[in-house]
């Protein structure tokens, strides 16, 4: 077999499929060549779309669909327990996305698009923008050591703090202004959580 026309029926098929998970139902693939084996995938393909037409499948994935209000409860609720969880753990290390996804009852996959479209940011940068947001308050009102600070924040280690702080905030944290209590004990404070 000529490798182009093989290499072009293969392409026939990859495309069947993008079709099929773009939502395109309707398009098919001609089967009447002489090569059997990719009449029959391509019969298959064709039958697979046929099904999923006449069943009136839509893809969920397609930007082009109109959702209702009750399906727009779950994907919000959803959110709001992995955002209550996280701000809640802020001192943790953040579970990886498919661990969050088991933890939550659904698939890695919706979870993250489900927080990016409902919360427009990724679900680490939430959780860092909340890290270092914890800390800021803490700087402006308390008199806890920077280092202990990073900690009580989740960082690891201060460099990782102090260059998160200063890209978010354009100052490091030992520029941010401090309480003035006259108590001057550095340790009166350090029960903060």
């Amino acid at each position: 077999m000529d490798p182009q026309i093989h290499e072009s029926r293969i392409r026939a098929l990859y495309k069947m499929l993008f079709e099929i998970i773009s939502g395109n139902l309707a398009h098919r693939v001609p089967a009447d060549t002489d090569d059997e084996q990719f009449n029959e995938i391509a019969k298959s393909l064709n039958e697979f779309a046929s099904k999923l037409q006449d069943a009136n499948y839509e893809n969920p994935f397609t930007t082009s669909r109109k959702w209702e209000a009750s399906e727009l409860i779950e994907p919000v609720a959803l959110i709001q327990k992995v955002q209550e969880y996280i701000l809640t753990h802020l001192d943790e290390e953040l579970p990886s996305s498919k661990e969050l996804a088991q933890m939550f009852g659904t698939n890695e996959f919706t979870l993250k698009q489900s927080f990016r479209n409902w919360s427009k940011t990724s679900i680490y940068q939430f959780y860092n923008d909340e890290r270092l947001k914890k800390a800021h308050l803490i700087i402006e009102q308390t008199r806890v050591p920077l280092t202990k600070i990073a900690l009580l924040s989740g960082f690891n280690n201060y460099t990782n703090f102090y260059k998160a702080f200063k890209k978010k905030y354009g100052v490091s944290p030992a520029d941010v202004k401090r309480s003035t209590t006259s108590e001057t004990n550095k340790d009166t404070d350090s029960n903060i959580e």
